[in-house]
């Protein structure tokens, strides 16, 4: 049963997202061609790397199913690095951003989500060991 929820899980992902930036983009006053386009290319991306990821490595990775250990630490050195990458851009972001004199508010609070994200993982995942 988890392996059906984990396996529906991107693609289902991707529509719900799709739609929603679909929304997003006829709620600002765009075409409905360009909120179908936008629709079709998140959709289209999930079915793609669905689709692929019994084929690919690199295709299970991309939809978090790696096929093995090797993938699985490949993953989560890749996320690792990714996350450390986001911190530092978040920071040059939001010093960058005061210094010039506008708000750089979303980029503290992207920063902290990143931040409690990632103290609330460490704790879980030591608690559970």
């Amino acid at each position: 049963m988890t392996n059906r929820v984990t396996r529906w899980l991107m693609p289902a992902t991707g529509v719900v997202l799709g739609l929603l930036i679909g929304l997003a983009e006829l709620s600002r006053g765009a075409a409905p061609a360009m909120a179908a386009v936008s629709v079709v290319i998140v959709v289209a991306y999930a079915a793609v790397i669905s689709l692929l990821r019994s084929r690919s490595e690199t295709a299970g990775l991309l939809s978090g199913l790696p096929v093995d250990e090797r993938w699985e630490s490949i993953h989560m050195r890749a996320m690792a690095a990714a996350a450390h990458i986001l911190a530092v851009v978040l920071v040059a972001a939001f010093v960058a951003v005061e210094f010039g004199g506008g708000d750089a508010m979303p980029y503290a609070g992207i920063a902290a989500v990143l931040a409690a994200t990632y103290l609330g993982s460490v704790a879980w995942l030591r608690w559970r060991s």
